[in-house]
């Protein structure tokens, strides 16, 4: 067990999230966290990271450093792509030469190109500036990686590359990951397992294990659990057009 959530409950300005909600992260797991705007699967990542305190159960973590990949890339507009990646390195005392190296590898890792690394913020695309906040929270090394729906702005050919990343940067370095989504097929394509919220109140609608190792499931059996599943009453929320995504 790398984290656990037990019998979470939150509630902003009166309004109860989500109650009850329990949840257990292994070594080497990937488990989606997926629902409609509103769900509260946002605030349950943000208290795995310790952002904000639950007002009801208790978190507990065996591991030594997590990582958030946020929605947004959040790059320091005055550090180079390298100064981004080294970012979390130099709080932890690593030489700038080590740092350097460090930071070119994974850059490497993420499919950037050397001369991307004295580039900018503003000099890179969209999904450039991506790679760099995803490279950067890789490079310290993590146990536990957070994505709080970090594809979602990218366009869908850039989005399966970046699934791809994550898949493949997970089986390289053995981290764990809670990854936030409102996507069905991307939850089936990157995850192990599955925790559906409702948009409505924020409970557990349904829980699922995907079939094969992520990775390897082709994309016939990816369409064939997303048909299946899009086709209960518990995932009708994700399909209703009234819902914001």
């Amino acid at each position: 067990m790398k984290l656990a959530l037990k019998a979470i409950g939150h509630s902003f300005l009166g309004r109860a999230v989500f109650e009850d909600f329990d949840l257990t992260l292994g070594n080497g797991e990937i488990i989606a966290l997926l629902g409609p705007s509103g769900c509260g699967k946002t605030t349950i990542l943000q208290i795995a990271a310790g952002l904000i305190a639950p007002l009801r159960g208790r978190v507990e973590r065996a591991y030594r450093r997590h990582a958030v990949v946020f929605q947004e890339p959040r790059l320091l507009p005055w550090q180079t792509t390298c100064g981004n990646i080294a970012y979390g390195l130099a709080a932890s005392g690593m030489d700038r030469v080590e740092r350097a190296a460090r930071a070119a590898a994974q850059a490497r890792a993420v499919g950037l190109a050397p001369e991307d690394l004295d580039k900018y913020p503003v000099e890179l695309s969209g999904g450039m500036r991506q790679r760099v906040s995803v490279a950067r929270a890789l490079a310290v090394e993590p146990d536990v990686v957070l994505f709080d729906e970090p594809f979602t702005a990218v366009d869908v050919g850039l989005r399966r590359a970046l699934q791809d990343l994550v898949i493949a940067a997970a089986e390289a370095q053995s981290f764990s990951a809670l990854f936030v989504t409102h996507d069905l097929g991307e939850a089936v394509r990157v995850a192990d397992r599955l925790v559906l919220l409702s948009g409505e109140d924020g409970r557990v609608l349904a829980r699922r294990t995907m079939q094969g190792r992520r990775g390897t499931r082709s994309d016939r059996a990816i369409f064939e659990m997303v048909e299946a599943w899009s086709r209960e009453p518990a995932f009708a929320e994700l399909f209703d057009p009234r819902r914001p995504a």
